[in-house]
């Protein structure tokens, strides 16, 4: 019997460090001599893979069709830090992905009646159902709004809750753009995110919602691993140093936990 193929994308070295180190990862190659490829020696019931995708959505894009091509895995889980961007969610939190939103794209007309304005807080998003937007007629019919694998999200948190883990529900914009002004962020959440409450929680990380696409593509469940790393919402500043400690010996051996149910 085969066993289940995994791949796990990472952006940046200090996210994947102890990640790498667990799993006993070696460098199989570099993928178009950029994207560091890594296999697991490790004896376990499945078989992982760890793409190094370096920052940013063009990155991630490239690199995980490449490395969907290559690997062909069954389950593609992305591992990383994102920064808050709304109410109730703070430095450390564990997130539970709601869906997966482009959030750096954005038309400069007011969201009241169209009119051109300088007030960045106004600005709509340029994905949508209205005839100045881009809707998925024009992206090949292709969503512009991804829910994550409901079997993956369902396993997810019935893992955690026995491992008494508080999961924070977040929705997770993706592209490459940082939120600073709290007026923007409100209007991320309001313009992007399905439904009307404004003050939906949400997080930024640069590179899922190019990951999540290209999984669609490819049709491969796609989930993730995140950790707040900062928050602009309430000024939480981002430390380098600690963002390697949010996932740590101690956390990754949860993941291996999580991965062993997931193929049982």
């Amino acid at each position: 019997m085969k066993k289940p193929k995994i791949l796990f994308v990472g952006a940046m070295n200090r996210e994947i460090r102890d990640f790498l180190a667990y799993f006993d990862c070696k460098e199989s190659e570099k993928l178009q001599q950029i994207y560091p490829f890594y296999l697991s020696k490790k004896a376990m019931q499945f078989k992982l893979a760890v793409l190094q995708s370096h920052v940013g959505d063009t990155n991630a894009a490239i690199s995980t069709a490449l490395a969907l091509q290559k690997y062909h895995p069954d389950f593609v889980f992305k591992i990383g830090c994102v920064g808050a961007n709304s109410k109730g969610v703070h430095t450390g939190d564990l997130l539970l992905p709601l869906g997966f939103f482009h959030s750096s794209s954005w038309i400069t007309r007011s969201n009241k009646d169209n009119s051109t304005t300088a007030d960045a807080s106004l600005w709509q998003s340029v994905f949508g159902d209205k005839p100045y937007q881009v809707n998925n007629e024009n992206l090949g019919q292709q969503p512009y709004f991804f829910e994550p694998d409901p079997k993956l999200v369902n396993k997810y948190e019935k893992f955690f809750k026995k491992e008494q883990l508080k999961l924070t529900p977040c929705y997770i914009g993706g592209g490459n753009m940082w939120f600073f002004d709290l007026k923007f962020m409100e209007n991320v959440s309001k313009t992007q995110i399905p439904g009307d409450n404004k003050n939906q929680p949400w997080g930024a990380d640069m590179e899922s919602f190019a990951i999540v696409q290209a999984c669609h593509v490819f049709h491969t469940p796609f989930m993730g691993f995140y950790r707040i790393s900062n928050s602009d919402y309430y000024n939480e500043p981002y430390i380098p140093e600690k963002v390697t400690k949010l996932f740590d010996i101690e956390f990754v051996s949860k993941i291996h936990s999580f991965l062993d149910t997931l193929v049982n």
